[in-house]
């Protein structure tokens, strides 16, 4: 924690939930979008479609995973260190 310092607990607190919301729902909505992406390919023969849907799970969704990956791993660093944080405000370190 020497590196850290931490005036707004609240604050950060309020951003690590709002980063965690974010989060779950760029996953349900990218979820959603290639459910419909994948049940169109019975009803669409189209070239660029084809192209997209397969650039969808190969790009986009592996994409979505990675970022999503990293923004759990700052959301859960987020909490920790608010946890340290009151914990010190509470021993009153600073």
């Amino acid at each position: 924690m020497a590196d850290s310092s931490m005036r707004n607990i609240g604050a950060v607190e309020q951003y690590g939930k709002n980063l965690a919301n974010v989060n779950q729902q760029m996953l349900q909505i990218f979820t959603k979008i290639r459910q419909q992406t994948e049940g169109l390919q019975s009803s669409w023969d189209d070239d660029m479609f084809d192209h997209f849907r397969q650039d969808f799970d190969s790009d986009i969704m592996k994409k979505i995973q990675e970022i999503s990956t990293k923004m759990s791993v700052f959301t859960k660093y987020i909490e920790e260190m608010c946890k340290i944080h009151r914990m010190a405000q509470q021993q009153k370190y600073y």
